[in-house]
């Protein structure tokens, strides 16, 4: 084997490969991130709805005053 040839050999050995199936499983992976994130947003937006809808007694119970809790509440799904 010449010399030119095992620098190939080497080359290729360490070179990351590329391939259409781990291109595609790195990209549902990326969606899969993505939905869970969007999953997570909308849990707490809803708890945030939920938050708004307490009276003064059960807010007492959390700790929380009105003031807090609207703040928390008017928060954007982003947030």
């Amino acid at each position: 084997m010449s010399t030119l040839s095992a620098a190939r050999e080497i080359a290729r050995a360490q070179a990351p490969s590329f391939s259409l199936g781990r291109t595609i499983a790195l990209m549902a992976g990326s969606v899969v991130v993505g939905i869970e994130t969007v999953m997570a947003r909308a849990e707490l937006a809803r708890s945030r709805r939920q938050l708004a809808e307490l009276d003064e007694r059960l807010l007492r119970d959390i700790g929380l005053d009105r003031a807090t809790a609207r703040r928390e509440a008017d928060k954007g799904f982003w947030s």
